[in-house]
Parts: structure tokens; sequence; C-alpha cells
């Protein structure tokens, strides 16, 4: 046999393996739900970047919206109360910092969202979920982005099912910065 040909048979095993070693699912159970529980061990799995303990401002910023049979102050409005409600200040112990629960990064009441993916690598973050938005709708959110001790920047797409409109698509960016000591309690 020549060389060429057990070296792209070596190769190709190896990547085999690699891929099959790879798959590192939060979901251990495969109910097709990350739970509580899974969603922290995950971030305990990983080789987690600590964070700034104190104050975070979490933002999401959207710059593309499709829905058709709204008007450009609709769709704004819309845009604007997503934002608003998915937007929040939170507080980091130093405890927290160098593990936060993994529902820091979903935004107010991010706690009840049912999680299908969640992955959290180092610097890297990858999450799917979907959440009750009180008096909105449903919104289902792809998180994928990288975060370092100060700040993190997610891509993030949005589909927000509200009643009497149908399902709004959005597009847009998840920030989060760390912005200071925590107020006094």
């Amino acid at each position: 046999m020549n060389i060429a040909f057990l070296k792209a048979i070596g190769s190709s095993m190896a990547l085999l393996l690699i891929n099959g070693c790879a798959e590192n699912s939060a979901d251990k159970d495969g109910n097709g739900v990350i739970d509580s529980k899974e969603r922290a061990a995950e971030m305990n799995y990983d080789a987690f970047i600590p964070m700034e303990a104190g104050l975070w401002e979490t933002k999401f910023v959207f710059d593309d919206i499709n829905v058709p049979t709204l008007r450009k102050a609709q769709k704004q409005q819309i845009m604007d109360a997503v934002a608003k409600s998915a937007s929040s200040q939170s507080c980091l112990t130093e405890v927290d910092a160098k593990k936060p629960g993994a529902d820091f990064f979903g935004g107010n009441g991010a706690e009840k969202c049912v999680y299908k993916t969640f992955d959290v690598s180092g610097q890297t973050v990858n999450m799917n979920l979907s959440c009750v938005m009180e008096g909105m709708g449903i919104v289902d959110m792809e998180l994928a982005g990288v975060m370092g001790e100060t700040e993190f920047i997610y891509d993030s797409k949005l589909d927000v099912r509200l009643p009497m409109v149908g399902t709004v698509a959005m597009k847009g960016r998840k920030t989060g910065k760390y912005v200071g000591s925590c107020p006094a309690s």
C-alpha cells in the first residue's frame, strides 16, 4: 500500500474519532430540554473564563425585523419592547463571577426559559432557548458569540410569536458589560 493512502485513511479516522468525542451535549438525559442542573453542570464542565465581579448591564440591539404587514413605526415599537424586556442589570458576587449562574446570560426571567442548546466553552457561547414574555407572547432565541472578563457580545436571532400578529423574526446583538461596583443593599 502506498504511504499517501495510509495517511489519508489515518487522517479520516482521526477526524471521525475527534468528531465523535466532540459531541458535548449539555442535555445529559436526552429529553430535548436542558434544565438548570444540566446548565450548571455545563458551566462546570468546560473551561469557563471567570468574569469581573460587580454590576453587569445587558442589552439587546436589533438591526433587522421581518414582518411585512406592519409599518416602520410598529416594527420599531416591537423591537423596542423586546429589547426592553430582554435587557437587565445583574450583580455578580465574587463567587458568581467565577461561575455565573447559567441563566445570567438570558436576561430578566431567563430562569423560566426552556433551553434546547447550552454550550459554554472558554470564551465561546452558544444557546438556543424559548421564553414566555409576560403580556407579549413567546420568544425563541439563538445566541452565539464570545465573552470575556468585562464584556460579552452575541449575535442574536429571535422569533417572537405574538398573538394577533404571528411570528416576527428579528436579528441583532446581545451585549453585556461590566459597569462597576454593585450598589450597597
